[in-house]
C-alpha cells in the first residue's frame, strides 16, 4: 500500500472547471488506509482533503476548500497512484464538484495530475 505521510504534491495539470493550478501545495499525513491533507496556493487560501485507501495503489477522497475570492467548494475524487521511480508518486484524479454545475446544471468534473515534489 501507498503510504503518503510527510509527502507534498502540486498539480501538474488539471481539466477545465478545476480550481487548483501547479504551485499549489498538497501536504499528507497518512494513519494506516485513512489519510488527510492540507493544501493552499493559486487561487486557493484554505483547503482540506479527506481520503482513504481502497487498494495497494487507489484511494477515496473528500475535499473541500475556500477560495481567494471567498467562494466555498467542495468535491470528491477517486485516485491512482503511480509510483515513478526516482521522480517520486504521481496521483491520477478523476474529481467532480460537489456544489458546481454548468449552465445545462451538471455538475463539473473532470481529471487531475499531481506529482510528488522531492
Amino acid at each position: 500500500m501507498i503510504n503518503l505521510d510527510g509527502r507534498t504534491f502540486t498539480p501538474r495539470s488539471n481539466s477545465e472547471g478545476g480550481r487548483v493550478q501547479n504551485g499549489t501545495l498538497f501536504i499528507y499525513e497518512q494513519s494506516g488506509i485513512d489519510f488527510i491533507a492540507n493544501y493552499s496556493g493559486h487561487g486557493v487560501s484554505h483547503g482540506h482533503i479527506i481520503g482513504k485507501m481502497t487498494g495497494p495503489v487507489t484511494a477515496d477522497i473528500v475535499y473541500h476548500s475556500r477560495s481567494q475570492d471567498g467562494a466555498l467548494e467542495a468535491g470528491q475524487a477517486t485516485v491512482e497512484f503511480k509510483n515513478d521511480d526516482s521522480q517520486g508518486l504521481t496521483m491520477h484524479m478523476n474529481w467532480q464538484w460537489l456544489n458546481r454545475s454548468n449552465a445545462g446544471g451538471s455538475k463539473i468534473g473532470g481529471t487531475s495530475l499531481y506529482k510528488e515534489i522531492l
